[in-house]
């Protein structure tokens, strides 16, 4: 029985790397060739890995102020355990760094490398080589990148999605009524925030305006933003017709709001391995969204492609023509409606195959066992 210590500022999935934080441990802790110690500051009460973890709360370390507390907290939970695991965050990452001893400190996929002038965003020998045993990417686009600046070997181990939880059983269109978002509109969503300009909510707003030309398309579609938007972008969203900002939708909205919508738009200009692309396949949900990193991986390209990828851009810049390729793609798939169940039974059956949070617990084990 291998005993394992994940350490993590939380535990509750707000985020993309939170949310593989928690099918992690739902997966880990289902298992029974392996104990989960988890050392945290906040839980999900409603996830499973509740019940199947040791938990040991008061875990802050973006708090300066609890140092001492934090390291005393971290030496104390790592009694008895063979390997330390950190999925996500830096300062997690440090306090693990100097508790562990002689154990296995394992890191990632979801880890933010060392803020050192010139590095980019990717990691160097100090952190995954000689701070960490193991250091995990999330999809072999990133694991290529990783590889080729640092020379190192980089294992993959993609994320899951909880399928029950990301369900075409969750579809009602009563949801849009509470929302006031007419039921006879097609629902073209988009799910995310925009802190930065590679997820391309600009991009879309302009695909908007480019659908807005054929009024007698646009009056058709309803277009939904569920995140957490800037002042700046959600007064041109609410300046347009038929655009709805949702706002932040918590773990328990989401499902139902993915399930209800009919198509799922994500206009990065890079993403690794995003959750918004698997919650939407897990939903049955067609999806259209750029050809750039891990979500080719997801979505599968040529023959036994699940969605519509467009070259929206790459590195995290947009191409000129972007927004024109999104309108064209939408305005396509909302007049097509065998293919968007097409596509949408697809995705489901490959998440089905590749990203159920079985595969995860082995994959992650078979890493822990072997390094």
């Amino acid at each position: 029985m291998m005993k394992i210590l994940v350490v993590v500022d939380h535990a509750v999935g707000v985020s993309g790397p939170h949310r593989n934080v928690v099918g992690s441990l739902n997966a880990l802790a289902a298992r029974s060739d392996v104990e989960i110690r988890l050392l945290t500051g906040k839980i999900d009460e409603n996830e499973p890995y509740v019940k199947g973890c040791d938990i040991m709360l008061g875990f802050e370390p973006h708090n300066v102020g609890k140092m001492i507390s934090n390291e005393m907290l971290i030496r104390k939970a790592v009694q008895g355990q063979e390997l330390i695991y950190v999925p996500t965050g830096l300062k997690s990452f440090l306090y693990a760094f100097s508790a562990k001893g002689n154990r296995k400190l394992i890191v990632g996929p979801n880890m933010t490398p060392l803020p050192i002038p010139g590095r980019d965003d990717h990691p160097g020998k100090l952190e995954a080589e000689y701070m960490a045993d193991l250091w995990i990417e999330a999809s072999y686009y990133r694991q290529t990148h990783i590889e080729r600046v640092t020379n190192l070997k980089i294992p993959v181990v993609q994320h899951a999605i909880d399928t029950e939880k990301f369900n075409p059983k969750h579809r009602d269109e009563t949801i849009w009524d509470e929302y006031g978002i007419p039921k006879d509109q097609l629902k073209v969503l988009y799910v995310g925030h925009d802190n930065t300009l590679r997820k391309g909510v600009e991009a879309l707003i302009k695909t908007i305006e480019i659908i807005a030309e054929q009024p007698d398309v646009a009056q058709n579609l309803a277009f939904i933003f569920a995140g957490k938007l800037s002042e700046k972008n959600l007064a041109k969203i609410k300046s347009l017709k038929n655009t709805y900002p949702l706002g932040f939708l918590y773990p328990d909205r989401l499902p139902k709001v993915m399930a209800s919508a009919d198509i799922s738009v994500v206009p990065s200009s890079w993403e690794n391995f995003p959750f918004s692309v698997m919650e939407a396949m897990s939903s049955g949900r067609p999806i259209i969204a750029g050809r750039v990193g891990g979500i080719t991986e997801q979505l599968g390209e040529g023959d036994e492609a699940t969605g519509i990828l467009l070259e929206l851009g790459k590195l995290g810049k947009h191409t000129p023509n972007a927004s024109k390729l999104m309108a064209d793609a939408i305005i396509a798939l909302a007049a097509d409606p065998e293919k968007r169940q097409r596509l949408g039974k697809a995705a489901r059956e490959r998440v089905m195959t590749h990203f159920v949070e079985d595969r995860l617990g082995q994959d992650l084990v078979d890493l822990f066992t072997k390094s």
